[in-house]
């Protein structure tokens, strides 16, 4: 063969292996990682804000690691938790930039059922509600907005009060949330329902009524949040972080009810506002009738002020005084001016 022939062949060469390297093998890579079996070594990277559990052995073995693709979060698989936010992270070995991930053999996802409600509008409907989601898996979110509804709640005498509240939970520990605890959206919707129902217990109508008109939201952003790292009996060792591996970063009202579907709290409440409001007019009006008299005691001062410099200025002025006050009391040199109003 002549140089041009060995040429040619040279160029056939290298571009079958271009075309192997480029194309070809990363093709057969990702195919692979979207086969759950014992004899696939690679797995699809989950979605980003999302997780994979791996088992080994068996669909049903033992856990064997976490693949996430979880924004601004690092996971520590020794320690099994996510740690964060982080500043920038990157993903720049081969693997990861072709969108799959080296497990070994004998490995599988691991399928769990993810249940909870949440607040959106309702199917066919303008109106909106707690919808109630399931996901099968095998992909899991790091982070949930869940929705929990309180019906009936006690305050001081008794008065009933509803309430919706939705809240964002991040799974920052996986492991125990799915394998130790178990049923951890079961166990969050519980603590916040019990902390709500705790918070109103101790509190008097007239006091959730004023807090809901001034968009005080104690509750949901201290006691509820607070769940995270300290438990319902005042111990760490009870939080949802501690027992569930989840946390709670936000909570918010969307439904706070004090008075529908209670005839005696209606009419308590209506009461209390007409007699707030006719407290609020009287002190108005005492208010104003306070002024007049600060105002009349003024003129007189100012009036006898500017008779002082005469021989009868004082007994001028104070006669004037006395005929604008109307007085209905004397007795001696004193004179009592009493309102008659």
């Amino acid at each position: 063969m002549n140089v041009l022939a060995w040429s040619v062949l040279i160029v056939i060469l290298v571009g079958v292996v271009i075309i192997t390297v480029e194309f070809l093998i990363p093709q057969v890579i990702v195919l692979l990682g979207q086969v759950d079996s014992w004899w696939s070594p690679f797995r699809t990277l989950p979605p980003p804000g999302e997780m994979y559990i791996l088992v080994r052995g068996s669909k049903s073995g033992p856990f064997d690691k976490i693949i996430e693709s979880v924004p601004n979060y690092d996971y520590d698989q020794i320690a099994q938790e996510f740690y964060g936010p982080v500043s920038t992270r990157m993903r720049e070995d081969y693997l990861s930039n072709i969108g799959v991930v080296w497990i070994g053999f004998f490995r599988y996802l691991f399928y769990r059922e993810v249940r909870h409600d949440k607040w959106e509008k309702l199917p066919n409907s303008a109106n909106w509600g707690l919808v109630s989601k399931i996901r099968p898996g095998p992909s899991i979110f790091f982070r949930y907005n869940m929705a929990v509804e309180i019906k009936g709640a006690e305050t001081v005498g008794n008065f009933p009060v509803d309430a919706v509240i939705v809240f964002t939970v991040q799974v920052m520990n996986p492991v125990k949330a799915f394998f130790f605890a178990g049923g951890w959206e079961v166990q969050t919707t519980a603590a916040v329902q019990g902390k709500f129902r705790k918070y109103v217990s101790d509190k008097r109508i007239e006091e959730l009524r004023q807090e809901q008109k001034a968009g005080t939201d104690t509750l949901v952003t201290t006691e509820i949040k607070t769940l995270s790292r300290i438990g319902p009996d005042g111990s760490p060792e009870a939080s949802l972080y501690t027992l569930f591996g989840v946390e709670i970063i936000d909570a918010r009202f969307v439904l706070f009810d004090l008075v529908s579907g209670d005839e005696d709290m209606t009419r308590a409440v209506r009461a209390l506002e007409i007699a707030t409001l006719n407290a609020d007019a009287s002190a108005k009006d005492g208010d104003g009738e306070r002024r007049k008299r600060e105002n009349r005691a003024a003129g007189v001062r100012a009036e006898v002020e500017a008779w002082g410099a005469h021989t009868v200025g004082g007994t001028v002025a104070m006669a004037e005084a006395i005929k604008e006050a109307k007085p209905k009391v004397l007795g001696g040199n004193i004179v009592a001016g009493v309102d008659t109003k």
